[in-house]
């Protein structure tokens, strides 16, 4: 970490895998870069995820916000492999086919006219009968209704946040964990107020999360809490990620089954809801019986930032002054490169590469 607060053609504000993604993305644009994370590299939402790399499991029709996902999962293996060449280390991505799972029969009839609705769309989707579905994932349970299998993948979050670190100090990225920012300024003379000094930068992102708030005080963001669990299963071998209503189970390469998340408002309250953790472990333990068997790791709770009107902030905020990237939900491991590319062409007075007004901040102060 830089001791020094120096000036840079970006600051960003907000050490997760967005703010990340963009530092890494601005500096092989040959822009200087300072980030900035009052915490540790990851280490709130990014770390605190599944881990999923999809877009498909749960479109039903075509949206502004499919687009901007399915982008995001087809750019995000450049993204891994610009990691492993810095820091030549793997942050555990894998690509592979999913599986959606259907439990009762409303719920094989919506898979069905998911994937007819995809198939027609163009994209990759197959519908799996039970006997097809087991065959391709033995473990499944006994009352499956039928599946559907898409193309994405996933990455181990809980291993990435010492490897994402080690890349920005080799793309030349000035890092500064533990470094609380308290204002920022976005005028002409643009300054980030820290408590450790000032920043003068000409361009500022802020990749806040679900704390945009703090900084802009009525962002339309909200932190949505979700819980994850993790078992212990080495012996197990789930050969897909497979989602579910209401959660979505994947194993690592080193054994673990990881299975989230809830999706609550109740600001930042990181306590354990012991109703929240039964229903999961009842959800979980239905999908893969074999779980009930295997100890139980972990549980823990991130804050994702949820946009009140369900899609991201992407691009310049006409009030503050402020390139915004945040507001992806769920979704902001998929979308990471994706959007630090989108952001980088505004940051460089390039063009848009994909259309951003359904994300723009200013669809939020335009009538």
């Amino acid at each position: 970490m830089s001791p020094d607060l120096k000036n840079a053609d970006v600051a960003v504000v907000g050490g997760g895998i967005i703010g990340c993604a963009i530092a890494l993305a601005a500096r092989r644009a040959g822009l200087s870069v300072a980030l900035l994370e009052r915490g540790r590299i990851c280490g709130e939402a990014s770390s605190a995820a599944g881990g999923l790399i999809c877009a498909q499991y749960d479109a039903d029709y075509d949206t502004p916000l499919f687009r901007l996902r399915a982008a995001g999962r087809d750019a995000f293996p450049e993204f891994a492999q610009l990691l492993q060449e810095l820091t030549g280390l793997d942050i555990g991505f894998s690509k592979g086919p999913t599986i959606g799972l259907a439990l009762t029969h409303q719920q094989r009839q919506l898979l069905k006219n998911r994937v007819a609705w995809q198939r027609n769309a163009g994209l990759q989707a197959d519908f799996l009968e039970p006997d097809q579905a087991r065959r391709r994932e033995p473990l499944l349970p006994p009352h499956l209704t039928g599946a559907a299998l898409y193309p994405d993948g996933q990455v181990d979050t809980q291993r990435w946040s010492p490897i994402v670190h080690r890349a920005l100090l080799a793309a030349g990225v000035d890092v500064h964990q533990g470094t609380d920012v308290t204002a920022v300024a976005a005028g002409p003379n643009p300054t980030v107020q820290t408590v450790r000094g000032t920043l003068s930068a000409d361009r500022i992102v802020l990749a806040t999360g679900a704390w945009l708030p703090h900084l802009l005080p009525g962002a339309p963001i909200v932190p949505s809490r979700g819980h994850m669990l993790a078992f212990d299963a080495p012996h197990l071998r789930l050969r897909h990620i497979l989602h579910l209503p209401g959660g979505s189970l994947a194993q690592r390469s080193h054994g673990r089954v990881v299975f989230g998340a809830t999706k609550e408002r109740v600001g930042f309250d990181r306590r354990l809801r012991a109703g929240a953790v039964q229903e999961m472990l009842n959800r979980a333990l239905a999908t893969l019986p074999a779980l009930a068997d295997c100890p139980l790791a972990s549980i823990w709770t991130g804050f994702r930032p949820e946009p009140t009107d369900g899609l991201p902030l992407i691009g310049r905020d006409p009030e503050s002054g402020c390139y915004l990237a945040t507001g992806h939900h769920t979704h902001g491991i998929t979308m990471s490169w994706h959007t630090a590319q989108l952001i980088t062409r505004l940051l460089t007075n390039q063009p848009p590469a994909y259309p951003l007004h359904p994300f723009t901040p200013q669809r939020l102060t335009v009538p």
